[in-house]
């Protein structure tokens, strides 16, 4: 559904939700764009890896640095100010097809550490990927792909991956909702849908995780989690199924909920201006008579979808810690060795 239909010059301007002072960008292959909103104070290092950065060789960085790197290699930075050391590197892995492939390291938990970059990936749909960017995504070392979709969705786009990549398929819907779906794209294209209808859906969605599909979500965050390296998951638009494997992920990991939703939120940044890149003439003309403003929250995130299994979490376990102790069935004691694996 990722498609234009002109609803891109309908939508409010995309913004940053996650806060990140110190942070970096791919602009292409051989190239960073390093951000930093501390006045470029202190000192700043730069390694292949976490465990390679070179501290005993600080460099100094002027506003919007660009720093060279050869193709397909990933560069990690990081920064000591006032005693914190920050690490980064690129959130969104930057590819031709899919837009929503971003890496969910980086980000600060409860108690000042930061989740492991390059431990766990989400993505929209992987078979635009090009047999050219094989490299960079080997690189990546990851491990497993985990589908989160349906066998009527995988048959429309098959992921194209690097054959060291073990695939393995893990629908969150239980059954057929083939039919369903065609009922709501029906439904839109009749004109009988409104805007707050298409939010309703996705709310609706997102209680059903909880209340119906729980038992999905609870073997797929504990293998990912069990994983020895780095693996990634992924839906249709990166955005549903796959926003709340993530959330999951992170508030295991310790990460609160005001910043698992603003990561949460990041996909309208990363996919809304890729979006209205796109040209779909069959889409666009399926879709030619619908009210952009019916199609778009069904295209987007909004923290009231994600605040819905919240909602149900806190009505049925009380709060997310105990929803991850009965819910997730992941103990206290197992809890903190996976922070301790996968926080620094």
């Amino acid at each position: 559904m990722l498609v234009s239909l002109n609803i891109i010059a309908q939508t409010p301007k995309v913004t940053r939700t996650l806060e990140e002072g110190f942070r970096t960008d791919r602009i292409n292959s051989t190239s960073y764009r390093i951000y930093a909103e501390h006045n470029f104070q202190g000192n700043y290092f730069i390694g292949k890896s976490v465990e390679t950065i070179d501290y005993s060789k600080p460099f100094s960085l002027t506003k919007d640095s660009i720093v060279a790197v050869e193709e397909n290699d990933r560069l990690y930075f990081a920064s000591i100010l006032a005693g914190d050391t920050i690490v980064i590197t690129e959130r969104l892995i930057p590819l031709v097809g899919p837009s929503n492939f971003r890496d969910i390291g980086g980000i600060k938990t409860k108690d000042g550490k930061q989740v492991k970059w390059g431990q766990f990936y989400r993505a929209d749909a992987l078979g635009s990927i090009q047999e050219a960017e094989f490299p960079y995504i080997e690189s990546l070392k990851i491990s497993k792909v985990y589908d989160l979709r349906s066998d009527e969705e995988i048959a429309t786009s098959k992921d194209n991956l690097p054959s060291s990549i073990r695939w393995i398929h893990h629908p969150i819907f239980s059954g057929d909702n083939t039919a369903e779906m065609n009922a709501v794209m029906q439904k839109i294209k009749t004109g009988d849908m409104t805007a707050q209808d298409s939010k309703n859906l996705l709310i609706t969605a997102n209680k059903a995780f909880i209340n119906s599909n729980l038992s999905a979500f609870k073997v797929l965050v504990r293998e990912l989690l069990d994983n020895q390296a780095p693996s990634l998951f992924h839906c249709t638009a990166g955005k549903d199924r796959t926003g709340l494997t993530s959330a999951l992920l992170l508030s295991v990991l310790g990460v609160d909920k005001e910043t698992v939703i603003n990561e949460y939120l990041m996909t309208n940044y990363y996919t809304l201006p890729k979006m209205a890149q796109k040209k779909d003439a069959k889409m666009a003309a399926a879709f030619e008579k619908v009210d952009p403003q019916v199609m778009l929250p069904l295209l987007t995130v909004d923290r009231s979808y994600l605040e819905a299994a919240f909602t149900e979490i806190e009505k049925s376990y009380g709060d997310m810690d105990r929803f991850i102790r009965e819910g997730l069935e992941i103990s206290d004691a197992e809890r903190k060795v996976y922070q301790m694996k996968y926080t620094y």
